[in-house]
């Protein structure tokens, strides 16, 4: 089911969920000891699952942002086996993401979409960007242009997802908005409505770009993976592995 829906002046912002999984801390932040993970253990154990609170929790979101009689959704998640295998195996366990489902919940179809705002290219954000029911591979929101940091377009052209990850998603989940032409890559900072800034953020990537709103004197930022939990708020030191 969707998440919490605030306002932000007149914009309104609902998450929604696609997916969740268990990333080892020893993976995800290979230069932190394990004992220095123990006081955020015990004072955000929501963030944290395995036995042992071992692992990250981690919960694959998007976004619906209505603004000026848009639809925007921010990032695709993870997606399902059919539309992004490899990632789905290695954030989800194999298990398909509810990220469409969730849309629906929220009152939004596939065609109401007309921005997909992708914070950044990594495999988890892509996963719903096509439908793969048919012969071939196609946009799966099929009114909306998908915008991105050209940065991020070049950093992960093939063979670098492999690379990087270990597992393809290019060819799956972003190749296919380039054929139809519906891509929208972004040089820098540029409105998306008079409510709402694409930003550029880099550090996770070299293109990862955040959504500024500034509505009715009220303000905030939508941040895609800029951190990924409270210990990164106060631990700047700590590397995520994937970050650039």
């Amino acid at each position: 089911m969707p998440g919490a829906t605030i306002t932000v002046g007149n914009v309104e912002i609902t998450a929604v969920h696609d997916n969740e999984g268990a990333l080892p801390l020893s993976m995800v932040f290979p230069g932190v000891d394990a004992e220095l993970w123990v006081p955020y253990q015990q004072k955000y154990p929501e963030c944290f699952n395995g036995d042992n609170n071992e692992n990250f929790a981690a919960h694959f979101d998007c976004y619906v942002i209505r603004s000026e009689g848009r639809i925007i959704l921010v990032d695709t998640g993870v997606g399902s086996m059919a539309t992004n295998p490899g990632a789905v195996t290695a954030f989800a366990g194999g298990a398909d993401g509810r990220l469409l489902s969730d849309l629906q919940s929220a009152g939004v179809n596939k065609e109401d979409i007309d921005t997909v705002f992708l914070t950044h290219l990594h495999p988890d954000h892509v996963g719903w960007n096509v439908n793969s029911d048919g012969p071939s591979p196609v946009p799966a929101f099929p009114n909306a242009r998908y915008v991105f940091h050209q940065d991020d377009w070049e950093a992960f052209r093939p063979p670098r997802d492999s690379e990087v990850f270990g597992l393809t998603f290019w060819e799956e989940t972003l190749a296919p908005l380039e054929m139809a032409g519906v891509t929208e890559p972004l040089t820098g900072e540029q409105s998306i409505t008079a409510e709402i800034t694409a930003i550029l953020t880099p550090g996770h990537t070299p293109g990862s770009m955040s959504l500024a709103i500034d509505s009715g004197g009220e303000k905030a930022l939508v941040m895609g993976d800029v951190f990924h939990g409270p210990p990164q708020v106060s631990e700047p030191s700590w590397v995520f592995a994937f970050d650039a």
